[in-house]
């Protein structure tokens, strides 16, 4: 029988939420975390086609972005209400101040980073990515929207993960140690701050 008083239970294992952009590796990465931790693994990318029944690029060409980030903000509503997960999120989740307060109150969330280079280089097909399918110097549109969104990624995360020239199980590694380090301050502060809960509570 537990002898803790009432409301000094610690807080229970904050999800581990990924972020940053496209072909950084947050789901590959995300899936071997999450088997580490023993946690599920959810794609938020992977909900909204499920739910809409389409794939990403339909979305952008049939609806446009704003409504796909609506789709974006309704989904990362319902993940961030899970427990015990590993949420791998899309690359523009965090431009949405409202996404990041939700997910920030029940998880740690660690940012991928990649250079540039790397990153075109793993994208393989452009036409899967609708930011890029259109660009004649996917390079240069790489460089700008890393440009315009570096400041949001790392204004939203608690950690940060430099996967350039790492195998995936190298960079899972080093999630996961920083994921047990913030999980820890996570836990000592009992979770979020109370700003971030109650900015998650009443998105």
């Amino acid at each position: 029988m537990s002898t803790a008083r009432p409301g000094t239970e610690r807080p229970r294992e904050p999800n581990l939420v990924l972020i940053g952009f496209m072909a950084t590796g947050k789901s590959t990465i995300g899936r071997l975390c999450a088997r580490a931790l023993g946690f599920r693994f959810r794609d938020s990318d992977t909900l909204i086609q499920r739910r809409a029944g389409r794939l990403i690029p339909e979305i952008f060409a049939e609806e446009g972005e704003a409504a796909f980030r609506t789709r974006e903000a309704e989904a990362l509503q319902d993940l961030a209400r899970g427990h015990h997960l590993v949420i791998a999120t899309g690359g523009g989740a965090v431009m949405n101040a409202v996404n990041v307060a939700r997910l920030r109150r029940t998880g740690v969330v660690i940012l991928l980073r990649a250079a540039p280079e790397e990153i075109l280089m793993r994208v393989g097909n452009r036409q899967s990515r609708p930011l890029l399918a259109d660009a004649p110097d996917p390079l240069a549109r790489i460089e700008t929207l890393l440009l315009q969104r570096e400041p949001y990624y790392h204004a939203a995360a608690h950690a940060v993960v430099e996967t350039t020239g790492l195998s995936r199980e190298e960079a899972a590694e080093r999630v996961l140690e920083a994921y047990h380090a913030e999980a820890e301050r996570w836990r000592w502060t009992g979770g979020a701050s109370r700003k971030e809960k109650e900015d998650g509570e009443t998105a």
